[in-house]
């Protein structure tokens, strides 16, 4: 009775993500999704419909709390976006056994690498290439469309736990280690 309960709970909380998802709107050049746990940025050029294609969350079909995703194929891209999303927060909350209370960040996906370079030496005043990063003092996961995948945001999902866990940030290279071994067990 009580895993029913819970079971219930979860899907309601799943389907609150979902509803609020739909209800992104336009910002300018962004459009904004929301979901349980994260509001995803995503520049207008963006092919939404690629960038859902991108995220692959199958190995969550097994699991009755993420089944329903599968099972509801006519929601909307915006919708299966924010329940992706949703899904790879759940899951490296529960590989690095770290449930931070209140936790939500932000997610910007760029159409083009060079636009995530230029934001990143516009925060840092340094060129740099990489394929995402996260910044703890804005709560924001800055991705392009060419990187996207579960992979890579499982990974800066796992640094934004671990940044929002503890009071005391770890040295970097545990955090890096943490990020990774979110990462290499995403799938198990």
């Amino acid at each position: 009775m009580i895993i029913k309960r819970l079971l219930l709970i979860a899907y309601f909380i799943f389907l609150t993500g979902i509803v609020s998802a739909a209800e992104g709107n336009a910002d300018g050049d962004w459009t904004v999704i929301n979901s349980s746990y994260a509001t995803i940025s995503v520049q207008n050029s963006v092919d939404l419909s690629n960038a859902v294609k991108k995220i692959d969350v199958d190995f969550a079909k097994y699991d009755p709390v993420e089944k329903k995703l599968f099972l509801d194929r006519g929601i909307s891209d915006t919708g299966e976006l924010a329940g992706k999303i949703d899904i790879l927060v759940r899951k490296a909350r529960k590989i690095l056994d770290k449930y931070p209370s209140g936790f939500k960040i932000n997610i910007k996906i760029y159409d083009k690498q060079e636009a995530l370079n230029d934001i990143y030496q516009e925060i840092f005043e340094e060129e740099a290439d990489h394929k995402a990063f996260y910044i703890h003092k804005f709560h924001t996961i800055y991705i392009s469309l060419n990187n996207l995948s579960e992979s890579v945001l499982a990974h800066e999902i796992g640094h934004a736990i671990i940044d929002a866990y503890f009071a005391i940030p770890p040295p970097p290279k545990i955090k890096e280690l943490l990020a990774c071994y979110v990462d290499l067990h995403l799938k198990d």
